[in-house]
């Protein structure tokens, strides 16, 4: 367990390799914002970790949980529900990244990234965004279309506009700030009004589209014309390339 002091972001490391928790924790020791304050290579260690010190963000090495990712996470957000999960993930499988998010994380990244990068997901999670990088985007945003191939809306079709669900203009507005990552305090003091004001509109809009959460609605944003203007990939997260 690692202590530290006069830092913002409180996170808890769960990492199966040595040498990575080892890197972690030399790069959090250096960082002015961020304080390690517990890791372990261990699932059963996670959750009473989690519970003891209510992190603001658990990093949580998917392969700690074998195929029960899913599962895991959900009990983990049950445990811990004030903390937010950035999956580390050490493949690109379009179905556990997806099935990672709709378990609850708000954010995926992969090994293969760099440390900057891993910072920059730390810092934007803990702020309200969603994250994930270009790479994940595109895997998501195929794996939405080959699930739903009839959604997909044709052009110079007839019944094509009959497709896309009727949103109202502050609906697709909100929808659209949605899709590039705001929250819903953010989208409404830049639209001057309250924050259960869009919390409520979002409601509605994921109701319509026939989503759950904030990242299904940025995963079906490409199959409607008027969200064209969201440039789904890379929305969530800071430029990469």
């Amino acid at each position: 367990m690692i202590e530290q002091s006069h830092s913002n972001i409180r996170i808890l490391v769960a990492e199966s390799f040595e040498l990575v928790r080892l890197g972690l924790r030399s790069l959090f020791e250096n960082h002015t914002s961020i304080r390690l304050v517990a890791e372990t290579s261990q699932l059963d260690d996670l959750f009473s970790l989690a519970e003891q010190h209510k992190p603001d963000i658990i990093l949580m090495d998917l392969l700690l949980s074998g195929n029960n990712y899913v599962e895991h996470i959900i009990q983990l957000l049950h445990t811990c529900p004030q903390s937010k999960i950035l999956a580390f993930s050490h493949h690109n499988n379009e179905q556990t990244h997806l099935q990672t998010f709709r378990s609850g994380a708000v954010g995926v990244i992969s090994k293969n990234n760099s440390t900057d990068l891993l910072l920059k997901a730390i810092v934007a999670i803990h702020t309200g965004h969603i994250w994930f990088d270009r790479n994940i985007t595109k895997l998501l945003w195929q794996a939405q279309f080959d699930s739903d191939p009839a959604a997909e809306i044709k052009p110079h079709t007839d019944n094509s506009t009959s497709q896309q669900p009727r949103l109202s203009d502050s609906e697709r507005h909100i929808a659209h700030l949605a899709c590039k990552g705001l929250s819903a305090k953010e989208i409404g003091a830049q639209l001057f009004v309250t924050e259960k004001t869009v919390r409520n509109q979002l409601s509605v809009i994921y109701r319509k589209i026939g989503v759950k959460k904030q990242i299904e609605l940025c995963l079906k944003a490409p199959l409607y014309n008027y969200f064209k203007e969201s440039h789904l990939i890379g929305t969530f997260s800071p430029k990469n390339s």
